[in-house]
């Protein structure tokens, strides 16, 4: 349990890796101002994701009202690891 808390304490550093500071203030900008994603989005999230207490469909609900999300067992390399939990929901995503 106790390494379940760590991990989950450490996610927001981790995604903070990947983003810059100012496009979070643009982002919140946006989403105040009421901007949304008219395209369809599709997202595929890790089911460990889930169990950290992250919900990607909460964080990308409020950007794209045609959202679809699919969870896939694989690991950081996701499309390597699993190809076919990738491929199909990027191919549906373009069919849509």
């Amino acid at each position: 349990m106790a390494l379940r808390g760590r991990c989950r304490d450490a996610v927001p550093s981790i995604v903070a890796d990947y983003r810059a500071t100012i496009g979070i203030e643009h982002d919140q900008a946006d989403l105040d101002a009421g901007n949304q994603l008219t395209m369809p989005v599709t997202v595929v999230q890790q089911d460990r994701s889930r169990h950290l207490g992250f919900d990607a469909t909460a964080t990308w609900r409020p950007w794209a009202a045609d959202l679809e999300h699919f969870t896939t067992q694989a690991g950081h390399f996701m499309a390597a690891e699993a190809p076919e939990d990738i491929a199909t929901p990027i191919l549906n995503l373009v069919k849509r």
